[in-house]
């Protein structure tokens, strides 16, 4: 752009009579003045100001320049800067006139001012729409930047809550299964009164929750190879709490269920019942983690309009001290009770052991 912009006016300037009338030395400095001005234009965007100036100047100096001036304040204009723009074609404008003065028609020389004017807003009109447009494209540019590295940043924040959430997944998943291995483990290790018969049957539960175990970890993993969806949802219902509380039953705990007839008669949807469900499964992981062998209850209640509340507690047994825990599976639940339903879940300890309790808003419409 540079070169053709050079050749234009280089074209333009030897168009001019005078500087094809190469008479003695003044006119040969003259020409090679005029073609310093114009080798300057590749810089014209680098020092505008400077530019500009000697565009202006050099028309006074070379007829071969005579056309710079309109190339030095469109750079100008590109800047958008009022009192830069206005300087430099105001002595655009006097050059031109001072130019002109030394022709003897002064009809002559108000039209060609007049003409020469004409150009020389025109260019700088021409600058201004120019910088706009460049401003604009800036812009656009900036904020396709910051959108992308926004996107990139949600993206990121995105992963990071899908991690913990298939992290807090795993644990409550496998938690559980693992508490009720080691609890019946235990016993194994503790009794040795046991027949060959109640040994084949402990060993028997050790496979099949160590079968559900895999299973879980085996979905799990699946979720962390497919597209993202809604893999680990809250699908599962109240049956599926008699069924937790079985599993445990069979796994040597000591655990009592207790719900009202309405809650079998008009169960809550989803995700209100997967809540509930997470609820006791944590509980129970928690009580036979921290309280093997303590009596435990769960207890149910509530109806539509009303909380649906559920309750897990849990006896304090003096063989085995509890185990420190992560509290990765509370903080997990407190988030899942929270966002889902709105609830809050709330847990301590007792004079005679330990509870957890989580009120969910039961609204009608979701019965």
């Amino acid at each position: 752009m540079s070169a053709i912009l050079m050749i234009a006016v280089t074209a333009a300037g030897l168009s001019i009579g005078e500087t094809r009338e190469i008479t003695g030395p003044v006119q040969i400095l003259q020409l090679v003045a005029g073609a310093a001005a114009i080798v300057t234009i590749p810089w014209r965007y680098r020092y505008p100001r400077a530019f500009g100036l000697v565009a202006v100047l050099s028309a006074n100096v070379s007829p071969l320049t005579s056309f710079l001036p309109l190339v030095g304040v469109f750079v100008v204009a590109t800047r958008r800067r009022v009192l830069e723009t206005v300087l430099i074609t105001v002595l655009a404008v006097v050059g031109a006139a001072v130019n002109f003065a030394a022709i003897p028609d002064w009809q002559t020389m108000w039209a060609m001012l007049l003409g020469a004017t004409t150009l020389l807003v025109t260019s700088v009109t021409a600058g201004l729409f120019t910088g706009t447009r460049r401003a604009m494209v800036d812009d656009l540019r900036e904020r396709l930047t910051r959108a992308e590295v926004d996107r990139a940043l949600r993206d990121e924040q995105a992963r990071i809550a899908e991690r913990r959430r298939i992290a807090g997944e795993m644990h409550d998943r496998l938690g559980h299964r693992l508490s009720l291995l080691s609890v019946h483990a235990g016993a194994l290790a503790l009794r040795t009164d046991l027949s060959a018969e109640t040994v084949r049957e402990s060993a028997q539960v050790l496979r099949d929750t160590t079968h559900r175990a895999m299973e879980d970890l085996r979905t799990i993993v699946q979720v962390l190879h497919d597209p993202p969806c809604d893999e680990i949802e809250d699908t599962e219902d109240l049956t599926a709490v008699e069924a937790l509380v079985s599993e445990a039953r069979a796994a040597g705990a000591d655990v009592s269920l207790r719900s009202t007839a309405l809650l079998m008669v008009a169960p809550p949807g989803r995700p209100l019942a997967g809540v509930a469900y997470r609820v006791v499964r944590e509980g129970l992981t928690n009580a036979a983690r921290h309280s093997p062998g303590a009596p435990v209850e769960v207890v149910l209640d509530g109806r539509p309009g009303r909380d649906l509340t559920v309750t897990v507690t849990s006896g304090c047994t003096g063989d085995l001290p509890a185990p420190e825990g992560a509290g990765t599976g509370l903080v997990s639940l407190r988030e899942r009770v929270e966002t889902l339903t709105g609830g809050t879940l709330a847990h301590g300890p007792l004079p005679s052991g330990y509870r957890l309790r989580a009120a969910l808003p039961w609204r009608k419409e979701s019965a």
